[in-house]
């Protein structure tokens, strides 16, 4: 079993490196309705459940230091080609979508518990709103939420299960969707008002030569020393009481490469390779932590966590179609708000790297007003029950 934290650093790169190689040598079905993206979480999860590591202090600490600090590189050196004619062009509209997601989790938890009351405890009504808190804003929500409603920690240990869990699993359905844009686009008549067509001219922009050595290793450095500064820089800014540390870093990070993309940095070969290494890696390392097993811990509160997630799938799908959004954008607009910045930036990425922006500016407005969606869950259901 695997105790020390470079151990387990080594082992996420190798699984990674494995898994795409395999995807890469021997292509087959198995990998087109489930690329080696989604795989690397699959296979992330299965090795913590069969007790490949333990998450100890030191494991604990490698997992977040590399997954804390990869996440604002990726994001720099993936917003060097990002243009904001792709924000003005459907801006509104995004936003929209992303409200109305918000809209369908909130009533996905208020119906759940008006169904499933009875075989939850006394205390769901405040889990359930500190839940819907993290899944529309982000952590930082959820902890604001828990305490001002004054949840306790045993209180929210079968809800924490659910929301894990069921966060994990969405994530994988929302990524493995990826080769099935098309066919639920006719049935969404989605009309992307010229997305695919800014997206196919911005690809059509980067640089195609094969990076050389000089390239990696500029773009390597360069991110990392991003990252660094963004976190500093987040950590000064969140000390004012203005959203929280890691928000901020992504923040900083993506402006920093939207800054960079019009300069020669923007046209330098190399960000897509290095960027797509941190991807895996970071997929990896948020799949590290869920142990399959415990799906039999708290079986109705993990029922609860997917049949709100139905109910969600559902509205999206209605509200995609009114709005003939395509597939990649509404599962988009949905895995920002149940995951946040850094899970809708991984999203983007796996869909179109072009999207990452759009995935933040969708992720932060989450996290701006999770903690009123939080309060206002507990509150209705407070009242209905």
């Amino acid at each position: 079993m695997i105790t020390e934290g470079f151990d387990f650093i080594a082992v996420m790169f190798g699984l990674c490196g494995l898994l795409v190689w395999l995807e890469q040598r021997y292509p087959s079905q198995l990998f087109k309705w489930f690329p080696s993206i989604v795989l690397v979480m699959f296979g992330s999860m299965a090795l913590y459940t069969f007790g490949m590591w333990e998450m100890t202090p030191e494991v604990k600490a490698a997992r977040a230091t590399v997954r804390d600090n990869a996440i604002p590189a990726m994001l720099f050196l993936m917003s060097l080609s990002f243009n904001l004619s792709v924000i003005r062009k459907l801006g509104a509209r995004l936003i929209i979508l992303f409200l109305a997601s918000t809209a369908s989790i909130m009533a996905g938890f208020i119906v759940v518990h008006g169904i499933m009351g009875g075989f939850l405890n006394d205390e769901t009504p405040l889990t359930f709103g500190v839940m819907s808190a993290g899944w529309t804003g982000g952590t930082q929500n959820f902890v604001a939420v828990k305490e001002a409603l004054s949840v306790t920690d045993s209180a929210m240990a079968y809800t924490l299960l659910m929301g894990a869990l069921c966060y994990t699993v969405w994530l994988i359905m929302i990524v493995a969707l990826k080769p099935m844009k098309e066919r639920f686009n006719g049935v969404l008549k989605a009309n992307d008002n010229g997305l695919d067509e800014i997206l196919s001219k911005l690809g059509s922009l980067e640089k195609k030569g094969k990076p050389d050595l000089q390239a990696i290793l500029l773009m390597l450095g360069l991110s990392l020393v991003v990252s660094s500064i963004s976190h500093h820089l987040g950590r000064t800014i969140a000390s004012m009481g203005l959203l929280n540390p890691m928000i901020w870093a992504i923040i900083i990070s993506s402006v920093l490469g939207i800054l960079a993309a019009p300069t020669a940095l923007g046209k330098m070969a190399g960000a897509n390779e290095v960027s797509g290494v941190m991807l895996y890696v970071v997929v990896a390392l948020i799949g590290a932590e869920v142990n399959l097993s415990a799906i039999g811990q708290a079986p109705m509160y993990i029922m609860s966590g997917f049949m709100i997630l139905a109910i969600h799938a559902v509205l999206m799908l209605m509200i995609g179609r009114m709005m003939k959004m395509n597939l990649h954008l509404i599962g988009l607009a949905s895995i920002a708000n149940i995951g946040s910045a850094p899970s809708a930036a991984v999203v983007a990425a796996a869909y179109d790297k072009n999207l990452v922006p759009v995935a933040v500016i969708m992720a932060l407005i989450g996290s701006m007003i999770g903690s009123f969606v939080g309060l206002t869950v507990s509150e209705v259901i407070v009242l209905l029950s």
